[in-house]
């Protein structure tokens, strides 16, 4: 028997695998599944092909290595081939469904359905004469239009009631120990710490000497004992008091014997300068061994020591450059703080005076010559301030509290701080002022309570309801659909209310 093999792909469907059987010329039709796909698994599209092919005469078999779709098939009673070979050369036994339909047909032919005696024709009814039909009508049309009339027009009424102006003045205070706004008028100062650095220079004023020169001069040794005496090349010698000069002497120089025998050497000062330069009879110490048999003094006064004057800076420059770079460093210090505070906080330490100083340095040093002083310092600012976020908070509060049991309210959006006086410090870390908050009110509006006035009105007669009752900056806007509906709606959910743009809650 002459057998058509349909080959099926892996996007085949039942739709599309009858649209292939509908092309079988053959009593037999074998449908054969792709190898390692899932195609045609459910129980109920192998019976779907299964009527489909009885139902065009042919008979359905499977070839398929799916063990779930060979499942599913056994069940269904669809026989299932291993091979083509096996499909063309075994027969096909008829699937049990066949056997069922089979049987309901003959059990049908065998059992007609009795026929039933046809039932009397129910008696015509009697129409209503023209003259009750027409109000029936038109109760009907009236009805269809009380409904519509109830349920589909709209309205939007826009009101914009009258805007007034506040203000109140306030005493606040800030803590720098306060971590919470307070309803009494006080925030929290916080602090933050400005580090600013600055260079400066300035000339020197002052000036300082520098030895040059040495001075020099004659000294007179006398024996006071009886032995000759020889002082050697490079004895010490100075002049009394707190600050002796020294001198050493340049030759050796031999006292003869005898008491009172005198020897004269040149002489020079240990280190240059004016310094050196003393007045006769001012050296009078000798530093030798022998120095208790010999007496000496310089018969007049050593010349020739001499100082450069050369620029230097003074202690006053020092502070003269000190006041001038804190002003540059003040100034840095405002700068930044403007860059670090947000957007309206307010600055609570108007007075930069306090400092600590990080790190300085002056060139040249202390008592060092130079013909430029330069400063650099480095130092940090504790500043206190009110955050924005806390003093709008505190005056969302102060505001809120002039509403109780009020008609108005208040339109929170609209508050603005204006400072009236400097923060001053009481007390340590402690700063008061004066604010002034303003703000818009408006009366409050009760959609609620505005409904019941307005339904079923006129537009004239909302119009001078809402002009009546409430203080209108404008005249509201009334919008109805259909444009030609002149009444507000009767149910309260047809009904728009909204506000101008001014009033915002």
């Amino acid at each position: 028997m002459k057998t058509q093999i349909i080959q099926l792909e892996a996007h085949d469907d039942t739709l599309s695998v009858r649209d292939k059987m509908d092309w079988a010329q053959a009593p037999r039709v074998l449908l054969v599944w792709p190898e390692g796909e899932k195609v045609l698994r459910e129980r109920l599209d192998l019976i779907l092909l299964e009527r489909y092919a009885s139902a065009s005469g042919s008979q359905l078999a499977l070839l398929t290595k799916d063990p779930e779709v060979k499942f599913q098939a056994g069940k269904a009673g669809i026989p299932i081939f291993q091979t083509r070979r096996d499909a063309q050369l075994q027969p096909w036994g008829k699937s049990f469904r066949e056997f069922q339909r089979q049987d309901l047909q003959r059990y049908k032919s065998e059992n007609p359905v009795p026929e039933y005696p046809e039932k009397d024709p129910p008696a015509p009814r009697k129409e209503l004469p023209i003259w009750a039909r027409i109000p029936i009508f038109t109760l009907g049309v009236l009805a269809v239009l009380a409904v519509a009339a109830t349920l589909l027009p709209t309205a939007e009424i826009t009101i914009q009631p009258e805007i007034n102006q506040e203000t109140l003045l306030v005493p606040l205070k800030a803590e720098a120990e306060q971590e919470e706004i307070g309803i009494s008028g006080t925030v929290p100062g916080r602090e933050m710490d400005i580090l600013v650095s600055a260079q400066l220079s300035i000339p020197a004023s002052g000036s300082i000497p520098i030895p040059t020169d040495y001075a020099q001069g004659l000294v007179v040794f006398t024996n006071l004992g009886q032995s000759s005496i020889t002082v050697p090349s490079g004895t010490i010698l100075s002049t009394g008091g707190d600050q002796p000069v020294l001198f050493h002497t340049l030759k050796e120089v031999s006292i003869p014997t005898g008491a009172g025998e005198q020897s004269q050497v040149e002489i020079e000062a240990q280190n240059p300068g004016e310094t050196g330069n003393v007045a006769e009879g001012q050296i009078q110490l000798i530093n030798y061994q022998a120095g208790a048999e010999l007496s000496v003094t310089n018969p007049g006064a050593t010349v020739g020591g001499s100082d450069l004057l050369i620029p230097a800076p003074t202690q006053g420059d020092r502070f003269e450059l000190s006041r001038q770079i804190d002003r540059i460093l003040e100034e840095k210090a405002r700068q930044q703080i403007q860059l670090v505070l947000q957007d309206q906080d307010l600055l609570l330490s108007t007075q930069l005076d306090d400092y600590v100083i990080v790190e300085e340095s002056y060139t040249p040093g202390f008592e060092a010559p130079g013909d430029t002083l330069w400063l650099e310092r480095t130092v940090q600012y504790p500043v206190y301030y009110a955050s924005y976020q806390d003093l709008i908070a505190l005056s969302s509060q102060l505001v809120q509290a002039q509403y109780q049991n009020s008609s108005y309210q208040p339109i929170q959006e609209s508050i603005a701080l204006a400072k009236l006086t400097n923060p001053t410090e009481d007390r340590d870390l402690q700063f008061s002022w004066q604010m002034e908050i303003s703000w818009e009110e408006v009366p409050i509006i009760n959609p609620e309570e505005l409904y019941p006035q307005i339904q079923g009105k006129t537009i004239e007669q909302a119009y001078a309801i809402l002009i009546k009752d409430f203080g209108l900056e404008k005249d509201p806007e009334i919008n109805t659909w259909p444009n030609w509906w002149d009444r507000i709606p009767l149910l309260p959910f047809r009904i728009t209310i909204t506000t101008g743009e001014n009033f915002r809650e």
